[in-house]
Formats: structure tokens, sequence, C-alpha cells
């Protein structure tokens, strides 16, 4: 067994404290029957107390400076998480003679995990296998990122404990005043994942019925609203009312095919108008020549497909797919719901296109659906509230939607 320098040093002084203790508990009773000498007895009584008062001054000093007993706990649970990946990935050295491995050294504050990387063996070791840290925690630990610092000189892992999670809430009124403040071109998902559209363009949304699919779409509507962008609504579930007064919305199965089909015409015009200004900045937008930017929703993208014939199917299949590759400088961006997002249910190319959302607990099968192959799914054992999930940008990572308290004055708030 390979054991750590670290956790060989702390047996040892535990295993000393221990025969400490029962040295000086027995000294006297042998001391009584043997050589009744009075000093040893009181050698041992001070002994006690002085290995005593050093154990309680360790234990308060360690309490005081982790802030409680839990935190210490929970630090010492991650830190030898992190001790056995580096382990089993063989980022060690072995002094010789020696019963202990040497690990690089490891600090551990307020949910940031530094590892060094002075040995240029172990730290060419890390870097071979830095995805593993993604899912090196226990459980109800997450990794929320982890990279190696600009100056090369630590591996930074930030992560949370789950349990110490405090939910977003917010009134209408607090929600609508926070997305005003946001850049026109994001989007929030939560506190840690506001998203630019010039990086991701399109979304994908899926989980199962009463995951949270929808009230994350609702969100992402109000958020268009506040900002001023056209919003497009196509929807068979007819479940987006709330917001027919500001968004362009359509329900029929006709009208849905038909705005498709427009929104790619006008998707073609906006480029047709750009192009002047792409050959002299390929990073120029529609928004930059007085385009408003447009999002569009499409609820229920495996019933619309199913409720078309053969050939309006394939033009549906065709104008997303198109949409998803060219639209991104003409300011149109997709959002898709539905149940399932794996590859039987979207076209290839569509789905490469699309920022993938998971909400709900899943198993493994879905989650390798959904983000495919070869990717680094976070390590989640615990139970997923409604609006739990993950989101896969540069990396797959945990996203909890904000609640709003009274969505329903959305109306009474914006007019």
């Amino acid at each position: 067994m390979i054991i750590s320098k670290r956790k060989y040093y702390c047996n040892f002084l535990l295993a000393m404290m221990i025969i400490g203790v029962l040295i000086f508990l027995s000294a006297p009773i042998a001391n009584r029957y043997l050589f009744h000498i009075s000093i040893i007895n009181v050698i041992c009584r001070y002994a006690i107390i002085a290995e005593l008062a050093i154990i309680i001054t360790v234990i308060i000093i360690k309490l005081v400076l982790n802030k409680g007993i839990k935190n210490y706990i929970s630090k010492q649970r991650v830190r030898e998480s992190i001790e056995s990946n580096l382990i089993s990935v063989g980022a060690y050295s072995k002094p010789d003679n020696k019963a202990f491995v040497e690990l690089p050294g490891i600090r551990i504050k307020n949910g940031v995990i530094r590892i060094s990387l002075k040995n240029l063996r172990i730290r060419t070791i890390i870097e071979r296998y830095l995805d593993s840290f993604s899912t090196a925690l226990p459980e109800r630990y997450i990794v929320e990122d982890y990279y190696i610092s600009q100056n090369n000189a630590e591996v930074i892992i930030i992560y949370e404990d789950m349990k110490n999670y405090v939910p977003e809430k917010y009134s209408i009124t607090e929600y609508i005043s926070k997305i005003k403040v946001q850049d026109r071109l994001s989007f929030y998902f939560d506190k840690k994942h506001i998203v630019n559209v010039n990086d991701y363009p399109h979304f994908l949304i899926s989980g199962a019925s009463g995951s949270g699919k929808s009230y994350l779409a609702n969100e992402i509507v109000i958020q268009a609203i506040v900002k001023e962008w056209q919003v497009v609504i196509l929807d068979l579930k007819r479940s987006y009312g709330l917001y027919k007064a500001y968004t362009d919305y359509h329900y029929e199965i006709d009208d849905i095919l038909e705005k498709l089909q427009s929104v790619e015409s006008e998707m073609s015009e906006r480029l047709e108008e750009l192009q002047p200004e792409l050959d002299k900045n390929p990073r120029a937008l529609a928004v930059d020549i007085g385009y408003k930017p447009m999002l569009v929703i499409i609820e229920e993208y495996i019933s619309l497909q199913s409720s078309l014939d053969k050939k309006k199917k394939e033009e549906l299949e065709r104008i997303v797919k198109n949409i998803s590759v060219l639209a991104r400088q003409s300011n149109i961006h997709l959002m898709i719901v539905m149940q399932s997002a794996g590859t039987e249910n979207i076209q290839a190319t569509t789905r490469s296109n699309l920022t993938k959302v998971l909400l709900g607990n899943a198993q493994s099968n879905i989650m390798t659906a959904t983000f495919g192959t070869g990717v680094d799914i976070p390590n989640v054992h615990s139970k997923m509230n409604k609006g739990e999930g993950l989101i896969q940008l540069d990396r797959i990572t945990m996203l909890r939607v904000p609640e709003i308290d009274d969505i329903e004055n959305f109306n009474d708030v914006i007019s």
C-alpha cells in the first residue's frame, strides 16, 4: 500500500501519543507493585497533563485556522481524495529506504485547491492526467473548474461543497434589475455561468419532465425581452403565453415551420448586409450595423418533429441545421428544448453546434448521449433538485438555475 508522507507522519504521531498515554497510565500501576518510587507517579501525572494540553492546544489551533470542526473535516476529506488521485496517476516521488512517498504541496482554502508543480517530472504527469481532477473529489463535492496557473507554478482546482450551497432566489423585480446591468449579448444561467452568445451562440436544453427545462427557458426569454432582443417562440405546448405581448409567438405546426423559413430568410438578409463589414473585420456582427439580436426558442422539438410528415420534417431539420451553422454573425440564436438530447433525436451537425444543458437526475447513459464520449463529467452523487443540472461550456460543470418567486408578475413589472 502506498502512503503519503503527510499521512505516514500523522499516523506515526497518533501512534506515539497513544503509546505515551498508555505508558503514563500504566507506569504508576507498575510502580505501585514493583518500584515504590513516589517521583514516578508525579512524573507520570504531569506528563499526562502535558500531553493532553498539547493535544488540546493543537486541536484548538486546527479548529481556529479552519473555522470549525466541519470545515476541518471537510478539508481533510478533500485533501485525502486529492492525495489518492495523485498517487493513482503516479504523481509522486519515492525516497530511498522510506515507507512513504512524497507528493507535491497541497494547499486548500476557501474552496480552492492549489497543487505545487515545482517538480518537473511530477508536473509532466499531472499535465497528462489533468482531466482526472474533474472527478477527484468524494461525494457531495463538485469540481467547478480546474486549470494550470499562468506562471505554470501550480494546478488550481475550484470546488464546491453541495451541502453549503445557498440557492439564488429573486423576485421578478430583483431579477430584471440584475439582468439590466448584464452585457446585452450575454445570458445569465446562474452566478457561475454568464454565457456570451459570441462564444456560445446556440443552446440545447434537455432533461426529464419536471427537471426545470421550461423554467430555464422562461428565464432566458425574460432576459432577451429585457435586453430588447427580438424573441421568436415556437411552442406546441402553448406554455409561454405570459410573454405574448413582447414576442413573436407561434404554436400551430404550419405556422411554426413557416416562421422558421422566415427566420432563415432574415438570416440570409442580415449576412448579405453585413458582408461589407465582414470584408473589413471578420468579427463584425449584425448588431454592429443596427440589427437587434434574435432569440428563437423551439419548445418540445421531438414532439414537433413527430407531428410533421417526412417532407416537412426534413425541411425543419434542414433549416435548424442551417441556422445552427451560419447564424452566429447574424445574431440569430437558437434555443432548442427537448426531453432527450441523443443523436437519434437531433441531427448530428446541428447538435454539435449547440451548447448542451442537462437538467435533473440522469443515468450515465443519458449523460453520455447528451454530452458525448471522451468528456469528463463531474462526479455528482446527491439528488438534483428542479433547475439543477450540468452545462457544457469549455468543460462540463454544475448548473443551478435561479428561482424567481413571482414570475407570474412579469407583465406587471415590465410594463
